[in-house]
Formats: C-alpha cells, sequence, structure tokens
C-alpha cells in the first residue's frame, strides 16, 4: 500500500517524517532474506464487485482446522552447555567444551523416560509454573529474590541485581504428546507457536525442526512429513538458558536488573498449534480507510496468497463486511453462525456489504489489493469523542472448485466484474477440480489518522505531533503503560481491568513503552471497544548496538509478524522503534531496520524512531536530577511530553501483599532493610529520598507519612506538567503521556495503578487533571511566595471534545492559612470552540503578610450552564516546610551529587524526619459528614451506588480523601482527593461486585478527623 499515507506534504518544508521515509525508501539494509522477500512482492491490483448481501455462506470454523496443543505439558531444568575456558575452546586447548545434560542424554527422543519431569500447564514461564509447584520462592515476596541473587547468583563478582538466578542459568525441556484427527490425513500440517521467550530449538518425534530466537511469535514449521497416523506424537522444546543482556533484543529489560524485581522470564508464554494447510492459504489481510464521510468510506483491502499448487489458479474471492454486534467477541470466528449474523444500524440500514473479485495465483506467495466503498460508515472515535463500532471482515473463496490454467494470464487481473453465476458456484469456467482454500477473518474500524506540523515545527528535525483522527485536531492525554508481570503472567480480568481503570482515568493514549512488551491481541482487542489510542514502541531499549553483535535477522522476522498481527486495529495509532535511543552507542542500525518494514508493512500510521526523539522529550531532571520541578518543567518546553513524573509507595494494603506486616512498624529503611530495598525500583534507598526531596508536606516519620505524601507529590508532578502543556493546546502543545499507568512487579515506583491493580491516589490526581472540559491556572512556582510579593498565575479554559463548550462559569478563589477568602474572580458566559484552550486571564493578588500565606490555597471550579460541576482544582502554595538546612543539603545533592551513600541516607532521613511542621494538615479544622446511597443492582455481577459527602463546617474542606475502598478488580471509584467549600456536598460514584461489602470506608481531609460509615438518613 505504498500509496496509503498518514500526512499530506507541506509545499516547500519537509519534516522528519518525509525525511526518513526517503531514507527507508533508499535503503539497501535487510536483516532477514524471507522478509526482505516478502517486502517486494509487487502487489497487483483487481477491480471488484460491490453488493449487499443477504446471506453468506462461511467455510469450517478454525476448530476444526486447528487443535491446540495448550495444557498440561512435562517439564525439567537440564545443566546448559559448558562453552569452555576460554571460550570457545577446543581439544587442542583450553578446557573442551560439553553439550548440555539435555542434549547428552537426548531427552528429546521419543521413548525417553519422562516420569520424574515436572507436571506444567502451557502457556506459562518457568518461574511461575515452579511457584505454582511451590518449587521456587515467590519472588514477590518480601527478600525472595536478594536471597536468591545472594546465595545462588552468579557470577558472584558483579553488583547483586546484575548476576543470574539458577532458574536463568539452566536449560528448560518442556514435551507433550498428541494424536492427529483421522479426518486430517493426506492434508499438509503445520505447528505454529504464537510465543517462545526467548529463544530455543523444536523436536517432533526426535527430529530437530530448527532453532528459534524471538519472542513475538514463531516458529512455524510444516509437519506434514514427520507426523506420524494413529499413533502418538511427541513435541519437545529445549528453551535455552536466559541471555546476557536485552541489548539488541527484542525483549522486556527492567528484569535484567537495571530496574525493578530481578527476574528474566523463559518458557513457552503463548498458545502452541497444529493446523490444517488449505491448498491455497489467504493470509494477512490488511485494511486501510482511504478516506470517509457520513454517507461512504472508501476503504483499501490487501491480502496475500500462498498457493501450494503447481498451476497457476483462478480464485473468485468473496468479501463480507458486517458491523459487529455489542456481544461478538474476537473469538467469534469459532462460532460462524454468530459471527457473521447480519446487524441494523441505528439508522435502520443493513450493515452487511460485500464485494467479488477475481485472481489469478500462481504458485507460491503473491499479494493483491482491492477498492471498494462502504455506504453510511459508522466512525471510530477515542474515548471522549464518541463511539468505538468495530467491524469485521470475512474473506474466503466464493466455491470449492478453482480452474486451474498453465502459462501466466496477467490480463486476467484485470477483468471488471465477477462471472454473473456467482456467488455459490465458479460459472463460466471450464477444467475445475476442488481445492481447498482457507477463510480469514479480522477485525477493524473505520477512522483516519493524519499527522500535521505543529506552528513551530522545525522543518527537516521535528516530527509531525499533531495527531488528527477523523479530521478532528485532538489533544493527547496519555500514558506509558508497562506490561503487568515479569513473569509474563496474565490473571483473568487483569487487562480489562488496568484499562478500564485508564479508560475512566481519562487516559486517550497509552504509550506501550519501549521496554517491555509488543502487546497482545486482547490487549489491542479492548483498546478498540474502549477507545483507547496506542503509540505501539517496540522493545528495543537505550541504543541496541549494530550488527551483528545486534542479530538483525531475529529483528526483521519479529517486526514484520507484530505490524501483520496488529494493523487492523483502529486503537494502534503510531509504531515506535523504542525506548531511549538516543544518538549514541550505534543503536541505528536496528531502528532503521525497524522503521522501514513498518513503512513498508504498514504506510498508514507514523513511525517515530524512537522517544524522545523529533521533538518531544523526557524530563528526569526532575527526581532523578533533583531539581525544583517548576523550575525543570518551565526550564524544558516541548511540544509533547514523552516521559515525566515522580515515583511513589504503594497503598498498605499493597505493601502488605509483598512485605510482612512488621516491616511497616520500622522506618526509615536501612541498608538492612533488604525486603524493601527488594521492592524498591532501583533497589536503593535513594529510591525513597530523592522523591522526600517533592513529598516533604510535613515530618516523614512512618511509612504512612511517606505513603501519603509520595502520593501526592507524584499527582501533584502530574498535574503541574498536563495543565502547562494543555495551555498550549492548538498552538505549540499537542500532548503528553506521564510516566506511567501500570507496573510489572509489586513495589516502589512510578505507577498511579500499583501491579495488584489499586488505584493511588496520584491516579485521581492524573484524571482531574485530564479531564475532557478543564479549567485550570499555571503559576511561575510552587514554593517561596513571599509576603508583598504579587501572586500571578494565568487562567485557562480548555475543551477537548468535538462539540462547543458554550455559557460556562469559571470561579477561582484564594484562600490564606486561615482558609480566608482573600480574593475572587469570577467568568461566566464563557464559550470556547472544539479542541482549543481559551485563556481567560492574568490573575495577580499582592499577597498579604507571612502568616497568611503559610500556605495558601487557590480553587479553581468549572461549572455548565445548568450549573454541574465539569471540573474543579485544589492548588496549594508554600506548602512545603523546609529548614535552611534541608535546603542547603538539597542544593548540593543534584544530577551526579544525587545519589546518597549509607551515612548521607541516614543523614537525608533524619534531615526529612525533623521537619518543623505539616502546615497542609494544620489548616483551620472543618467537619465531614457521608453516607453511601443505596446500590442499585447492575449487568456483570456488579452493583452501583454513590458515597454522598456533605462538608458541614464554616470553612473549605482540604483534601477529601475515602479510605479502603476496596481493591477488588470488580469495584471503581469516580473520585477521590478532592476539595469540598463550606457547605457544599459531592457525590461520588462507585461500582462494586455484589459480593463486596463498604462497611471499611471512612472519609477524612487534612483539615477533617475520619468519620467511619453511617446509613444513609
Amino acid at each position: 500500500m505504498t500509496n496509503i499515507s498518514y500526512y499530506y506534504p507541506v509545499e516547500g518544508k519537509r519534516f522528519l517524517d518525509e525525511v526518513q521515509d526517503e531514507a527507508y525508501a533508499r535503503s539497501p539494509l535487510h536483516g532477514d532474506a524471507w522478509v526482505e522477500m516478502d517486502s517486494r512482492i509487487p502487489v497487483l491490483s483487481i477491480p471488484n464487485e460491490v453488493q449487499t448481501m443477504s446471506s453468506f455462506h462461511t467455510s469450517s470454523s478454525k476448530s476444526e482446522d486447528s487443535m491446540p496443543l495448550s495444557g498440561i505439558w512435562r517439564m525439567k531444568g537440564s545443566e546448559p552447555a559448558d562453552h569452555g575456558d576460554p571460550a570457545p575452546a577446543t581439544g587442542w586447548f583450553g578446557r573442551k567444551a560439553k553439550p548440555s545434560e539435555g542434549m547428552r542424554d537426548r531427552w528429546y527422543d521419543p521413548d525417553h523416560d519422562r516420569s520424574d519431569w515436572l507436571e506444567v500447564k502451557v502457556p506459562t514461564t518457568v518461574q511461575q509454573a515452579l511457584v505454582d509447584l511451590e518449587l521456587m520462592a515467590d519472588p514477590h515476596w518480601n527478600t525472595n529474590t536478594f536471597d536468591e541473587l545472594e546465595q545462588n547468583g552468579t557470577p558472584q563478582e558483579t553488583p547483586l541485581w546484575f548476576r543470574r538466578t539458577r532458574v536463568e542459568c539452566r536449560e528448560w525441556w518442556f514435551a507433550t504428546a498428541f494424536e492427529v484427527p483421522e479426518t486430517w490425513e493426506g492434508r499438509r500440517l503445520s505447528l505454529t507457536f504464537d510465543g517462545i521467550d526467548y529463544s530455543g530449538t523444536v523436536f517432533l518425534n526426535g527430529v530437530s525442526l530448527g532453532h528459534h530466537q524471538g519472542m513475538f511469535g514463531g516458529p512455524v514449521h510444516d509437519i506434514t512429513e514427520l507426523v506420524q497416523w494413529n499413533e502418538v506424537n511427541v513435541l519437545v522444546v529445549r528453551i535455552d538458558p536466559a541471555p546476557q543482556s536485552w541489548n539488541g533484543l527484542m525483549k522486556p529489560s527492567p528484569g535484567f536488573g537495571w530496574h525493578y524485581g530481578h527476574l528474566i522470564s523463559l518458557g513457552i508464554w503463548k498458545d502452541v498449534w497444529v493446523t490444517v494447510q488449505p491448498d491455497i492459504a489467504l493470509l494477512d489481510p490488511y485494511l486501510v480507510t482511504m478516506s470517509c464521510t457520513s454517507d461512504e468510506a472508501l476503504l483499501q483491502l490487501e491480502f496475500t496468497t500462498e498457493s501450494s499448487l503447481t498451476e497457476r489458479t483462478s480464485l473468485t474471492i468473496e468479501g463480507l463486511i458486517c458491523l459487529k454486534t455489542e456481544k461478538s467477541s474476537r473469538d467469534d470466528w469459532r462460532n460462524p453462525t454468530s459471527a457473521v449474523q447480519s446487524t441494523a444500524d441505528e439508522r435502520g440500514s443493513r450493515v452487511d456489504t460485500g464485494f467479488i473479485c477475481s485472481i489469478e495465483v500462481p504458485r507460491g506467495r503473491s499479494k493483491f489489493s482491492t477498492v471498494f466503498k462502504l455506504s453510511r460508515p459508522n466512525l471510530w472515535w477515542p474515548s471522549g469523542y464518541g463511539e468505538q463500532p468495530i467491524y469485521e471482515l470475512i474473506l474466503r473463496s466464493a466455491s470449492g472448485s478453482c480452474e486451474h490454467k498453465g502459462a501466466p494470464d496477467i490480463d486476467g487481473l484485470s477483468r471488471e466484474s465477477a462471472p454473473e453465476s456467482l456467488p455459490g458456484s465458479v460459472g463460466g469456467y471450464a477444467d475445475t477440480k476442488p481445492v481447498n482454500v482457507s477463510e480469514i477473518r479480522t477485525s477493524f474500524a473505520i477512522r483516519t489518522v493524519e499527522m500535521r506540523p505543529m506552528t513551530e515545527a522545525v522543518p527537516e528535525t521535528d516530527y509531525r505531533w499533531q495527531f488528527v483522527i477523523n479530521g478532528e485536531s485532538m489533544f493527547i492525554k496519555g500514558a506509558n503503560w508497562c506490561w503487568p508481570d515479569v513473569m509474563l503472567t496474565q490473571k483473568e480480568g487483569q487487562i480489562e481491568r488496568l484499562l478500564e481503570l485508564a479508560r475512566r482515568g481519562h487516559v486517550q493514549m497509552l504509550r506501550a513503552w519501549g521496554g517491555g512488551l509488543v502487546e497482545s491481541d486482547e490487549f489491542y482487542d479492548l483498546c478498540d471497544q474502549k477507545g483507547i489510542m496506542v503509540y505501539q514502541e517496540f522493545p528495543l531499549c537505550w541504543g541496541p548496538p549494530d550488527a551483528p553483535v545486534t542479530d538483525l535477522g531475529v529483528i526483521d522476522r519479529q517486526t514484520a509478524l507484530s505490524v501483520k498481527r496488529l494493523r487492523n486495529h483502529p486503537s494502534l495509532i503510531m509504531w515506535g522503534g523504542g525506548n531511549e535511543n538516543g544518538a549514541h552507542g550505534g543503536a541505528d542500525e536496528g531502528l532503521f531496520l525497524v522503521g522501514k518494514r513498518c513503512r513498508e508493512f504498514d504506510p498508514s500510521r507514523p513511525f517515530h524512531r524512537t522517544d524522545p526523539w523529533g521533538g518531544s522529550v523526557h524530563n528526569w531532571n526532575v527526581y532523578h536530577g533533583g531539581e525544583p520541578l517548576e523550575e525543570a518543567v518551565v526550564a524544558m518546553p516541548s511540544v509533547f511530553y514523552g516521559e515525566f513524573g515522580i515515583p511513589s509507595q504503594t497503598n498498605i494494603s499493597s505493601c502488605l501483599r509483598y512485605m510482612p506486616e512488621e516491616a511497616l512498624s520500622s522506618f526509615p529503611p536501612t541498608e538492612e532493610s533488604r525486603g524493601w530495598k527488594a521492592h524498591f525500583h532501583q533497589f536503593s534507598l535513594k529510591d525513597v529520598i530523592k522523591v522526600m526531596r517533592y513529598a516533604s508536606y510535613g515530618p516523614i516519620q512512618s511509612w504512612e507519612d511517606y505513603i501519603i505524601y509520595s502520593q501526592t507529590a507524584q499527582g501533584d508532578a502530574i498535574r503541574l506538567v498536563a495543565d502547562l502543556q494543555r495551555a498550549g493546546t492548538g498552538k505549540d502543545k499537542s500532548g503528553f503521556w506521564y510516566y506511567k499507568f501500570t507496573d510489572c512487579f509489586p513495589g516502589h515506583s512510578w505507577a498511579v495503578i500499583d501491579y495488584y491493580g489499586t488505584a493511588k491516589l496520584s491516579y485521581y490526581r492524573a484524571k482531574q487533571a485530564s479531564r475532557p472540559q478543564n479549567a485550570f491556572i499555571t503559576a511561575g512556582k510552587l514554593e517561596g511566595w513571599l509576603a508583598g510579593e504579587v501572586f500571578r498565575a494565568d487562567l485557562h479554559l480548555v475543551n477537548d471534545s468535538r462539540e462547543t463548550l458554550s455559557n460556562v462559569t469559571v470561579r477561582v478563589t484564594m484562600f490564606s492559612s486561615q482558609l480566608t477568602e482573600l480574593m475572587t474572580w469570577n467568568y461566566p458566559g464563557l464559550t470556547v470552540s472544539p479542541g482549543r484552550v481559551y485563556p481567560i486571564a492574568s490573575l495577580e493578588k499582592l499577597l498579604p503578610e507571612a502568616s497568611a500565606i503559610q500556605p495558601f490555597l487557590a480553587a479553581v471550579t468549572l461549572h455548565s450552564e445548568d450549573g454541574r460541576r465539569l471540573s474543579d482544582h485544589w492548588y496549594w502554595y508554600n506548602a512545603q516546610p523546609k529548614t535552611a538546612e534541608l535546603l542547603a543539603f538539597e542544593q548540593e545533592h543534584r544530577h551526579h551529587s544525587n545519589e546518597y551513600p549509607d551515612h548521607e541516607a541516614a543523614h537525608a532521613f533524619m534531615l526529612y524526619g525533623e521537619l518543623p511542621n505539616a502546615p497542609m494538615r494544620e489548616l483551620p479544622s472543618t467537619t465531614l459528614e457521608w453516607y453511601v446511597q443505596s446500590a442499585d443492582k447492575g449487568e456483570k455481577g456488579r452493583t452501583g451506588g454513590t458515597i454522598v459527602i456533605h462538608n458541614s463546617g464554616m470553612v473549605p474542606a482540604i483534601r477529601v480523601i475515602i479510605h479502603h475502598f476496596p481493591d477488588d478488580w470488580s469495584c471503581y471509584l469516580d473520585d477521590n482527593d478532592f476539595g469540598l467549600l463550606p457547605g457544599e456536598q459531592r457525590h461520588i460514584a462507585y461500582e462494586s461486585g455484589f459480593e463486596i461489602r463498604l462497611d471499611k470506608l471512612s472519609v477524612s481531609a487534612w483539615n477533617a478527623p475520619e468519620v467511619t460509615l453511617r446509613t444513609q438518613p
């Protein structure tokens, strides 16, 4: 589809998109001969006849021609091969190399005795299987990870977290047995692995099928000649020991020891299949929306045929497009009677549309393309902008009979229409005979993606950063996504839980971070349904070396498989080459190859070489650099913020899931606090100390203090950058991805949703900052305001929607330390166009005496014409009571000096623990009353209701927090950590499972005592 592009040229200017596209087109670089050949197959354009189809006969479902081999397997560890010292070693010098135990004793033989092998359930990783069998200590719990690395990790001379565990140093062998259905005899069969982590060798009935590397698909083997009919077939997989480094591999990197809990996953982590192969396979359907109006969408379809027949074959291909029903799922293709039901759209017209085209199929692989129209399309929109209708394409041969021809007949590709007798038979052809042709299905949606340059974009240097979906310019409010488990274990409902929290948290786009995974079909299906856009980076982190250190063949194959698997998902908006791959250490051959393949196999989407690059930034002068929050952000303006944030500690309820209760009574941590250190993201006390710089709202003397203050600081940091970026909506800013949304290991980290799927307070602050329609202020600093100084802040109103925001009212009230009103600004009757920001005013106020501004606060509210609250924010200034000694200490510890050996760590903890007061918690007090309104029974095993909270005092309630809301995955709370004006009442919606009780709930504010639950009056 070389005629598809995501951008329109700008006369006289070229941006980084064009520069790189031209470089990819000229490049001779390739890694894998098969992928290179596939990319060069010419695409033959074919006409078609569009029809409205009242019925569509489907071929056999996939369940009849595929057999899953997932389930109970046997597993055993083996001593790895000894490469000798020095390696490679021979009998002529050094120590002679030795084969692995499994290869020496021929564990791959069908008759090998496996009675002592472990019983495990595939898909799995080795580590998860061993934990399930209680043969390995749970690496999530307390000191278990450190114990293993200290006692058994190798090599001992390396730092603890860079050693390899016993599991990671061994080979692991998996085996299963299967019988092939008699009805398949005489057919071609393939053996397909959806994911081996990371490399290994496959044996069938004692014969090696070859070695494979890469965890995102493959290998696929033709096993027709090796299968035994009416006998048991023995499949054995040898998994190699863990790689020594992630660098240059498409493999999640944190578990290698630089970040989070140490664990390098190994195993058969996705499904395994035996499949009947047709004579002619239809493969790799790719649908792109060329253009779209309310009346008609123009779609282009590309697909591949693979024929095992020696003769050129004439085929008539039928395609059916239907709008999926609400109840359909990604597995509907297994039940053809439910998958192809005709559906009426809300306008009353049928949505089943079909087309027919005729093609000539030679032996081997061929590619075809056709264009067709879809009347009255239902557009897919990102969350907050509209609905997410999903279509299904079914593509198959119109008949089981096809004409065979001897000589090629290219003219046959340009027939004006299909034979009149279709559908049902291939009329008009002679000499036909039965041929097996596959049927393929894919989901897709009608939507367009365009990238436009920002007004100040630098030609040749900057990417186009303005995201335009269906013609609507959008400011992106997003977050970085980290895969859910370092052991690659996916619990039922886990992805649904996390993505639903993202949707409810106004996360429009997730950056599938380049330290993690190329995400799963389930992830993308759910993002499609929820309207969450995705920027998918490939797992290449921090400058992969050039070839031959980086195996370009593996990268090439893995890229091609991944792009073809995911390119029909409407939620996938952009590809990326990886995380923080600066112009250093080589890095460009692998990334360049990924970009070349993405643009060849999916030209409808942008590709960014890496992030940050071409106009985006990652701001780690905050936290790592130790610079003041507002100074660091203002000093690093960017059209797009790719990473920013501050880590925080998990809630008490989550801490108790990975640490013993007695550990919570000991604060601060020391170098001997091995359990805590194992759950810090860099295994060091510096992780906590660096956060305290931004979280010193009062003396930090317990884990309870640190948890609430660190989560407060995390939320404040996200909101500050979000506000500054949104102030430039439609002008010089296009979005952000805060770092980050989820976690792969339990513990202290940047995630706002922890490993267990529990929301921190920072999640709610990020949600508030990302409301589609929002009023907010931006000020030059947070701390250091003095009596007699003029407080200045800019007031903004933003409308991230497709509808005009009309006749709304914005109100700003400043409060003193005594919570008396210092100033009120009121702006009624405001109107903002879609996708725009309205700079309402520059606010100024002469600050009174010092005693009135330690701290002072500002409340910003936005109300609709009918009085509904659309957004509110509470800002606090001079809220951190740092001593002169502490400020001097922080000034000394910045950037390379922002590290804390043992004696300096103790001194830091003392300084933060001896802060003189907690001004935000010493404000004039108020009282809260609250109750739970009767819940209504809903669908999907859930109930719903509201928590009604009333500020019955005479001053504002600051930081109203609902405590002990259940962590169960069925439970969702609409808001938390907010302010209430005197006399104000707030209804907070919630959902929970039928069996979940709310009797442990309590509510407090920083200036109101905690109140337990009472019934509705």
